[in-house]
């Protein structure tokens, strides 16, 4: 089933994408196992839109970043802002995406100073003079909250919140219309990623580019984001507007994300949905299938993501066969 949109104002369409590794093993007889990380996804991303992607540790939300960024390998389609990778060249591509990603500090030269850091995306692909440039640089520090003074210091001298809004910045120095930005504020105390989400939407109305905020915290991804979709083992079991899938959560795994207990099982079922959640993945079934109280013998089948909108939604996607 083909879940995205009809093209149009989409400034990311994913389409069939999958993603899988080798596991080579050790010694002579090493045994090659192919491993599927990401297992037929399609997503889309409209002008302006911020997109939420959640899932727990491991459930391939960075890996779809990375394809996205066209940093590894994946099976499938993905266009940015109407470019298909392989298409153009991967200067042409950078033009249109951007990334921000957990560590700021590891994104940043440590014998370089923060305008040095800002700049050099406009370096790399010609654009401006040097007076022009730097004052580029300082035009965007105030964007994100900063002194233009900054510009001189250098990335010891900064707080991880201050690190974080110079890289910010410098994935905006070139206008594009997709960020990604990974964990963006996981590395943060609650405070100052509060201040980076509100910079986030202040920003997006000086410069309307869309977003895939990838993070394990639905509560955070809520707060900032229009669409949600939520992924595990892979796939993504639930998607629809961030009100849909925070207050009204259809799939069993969304709502064990938006519990506060170790999961939402009932009393009576509480024991049962405790070792099922340690059993191993089932194949062929669906991917919660070993975790879920409500399984069946009907859920040893991958279920279609499909549309269960209502109360005048227009989407609310779910994978299960109970809903």
């Amino acid at each position: 089933m083909d879940n995205t949109k009809p093209a149009g104002e989409d400034i990311l369409r994913v389409e069939h994408v999958s993603n899988y590794y080798s596991d080579n093993g050790l010694g002579i007889l090493r045994n090659r196992k192919r491993s599927q990380v990401l297992q037929d996804v399609s997503l889309t991303i409209g002008k302006d839109e911020f997109f939420g992607l959640v899932g727990e540790s491991g459930c391939g939300k960075s890996t779809l970043g990375n394809a996205i960024l066209g940093l590894i390998p994946y099976e499938g389609k993905i266009t940015v802002a109407g470019l298909e990778h392989g298409r153009v060249s991967r200067k042409e591509f950078t033009r249109h995406i951007q990334a921000v990603f957990q560590d700021p500090l590891s994104a940043m030269n440590p014998r370089r100073t923060i305008g040095d850091t800002m700049k050099e995306p406009l370096m790399a692909h010609g654009i401006g003079t040097p007076k022009e440039q730097e004052a580029a640089v300082r035009a965007m520090l105030e964007t994100v909250g900063l002194d233009a003074s900054y510009a001189d210091r250098y990335p010891r001298e900064l707080s991880g919140g201050q690190r974080q809004r110079v890289c910010i910045g410098a994935a905006l120095m070139l206008e594009p219309e997709l960020i990604i930005a990974d964990e963006a504020i996981s590395a943060l105390d609650v405070s100052v990623g509060s201040q980076i989400l509100n910079l986030f939407r202040t920003i997006d109305v000086e410069r309307d580019f869309s977003m895939l905020f990838i993070s394990h915290n639905l509560n955070v991804v809520y707060y900032l984001c229009d669409r949600i979709a939520v992924m595990y083992k892979g796939s993504i079991v639930e998607m629809g507007t961030a009100d849909a899938v925070y207050n009204d959560p259809m799939h069993p795994y969304t709502r064990l994300l938006l519990s506060a207990i170790p999961d939402y099982a009932s009393e009576d079922d509480g024991d049962r949905a405790l070792l099922e959640r340690f059993r191993p993945p089932v194949e062929g079934a669906c991917a919660f299938y070993h975790r879920c109280p409500h399984a069946t013998d009907k859920c040893k089948k991958v279920p279609e993501l499909r549309n269960k909108a209502y109360r005048g939604e227009e989407e609310h996607l779910v994978r299960c066969f109970y809903l």
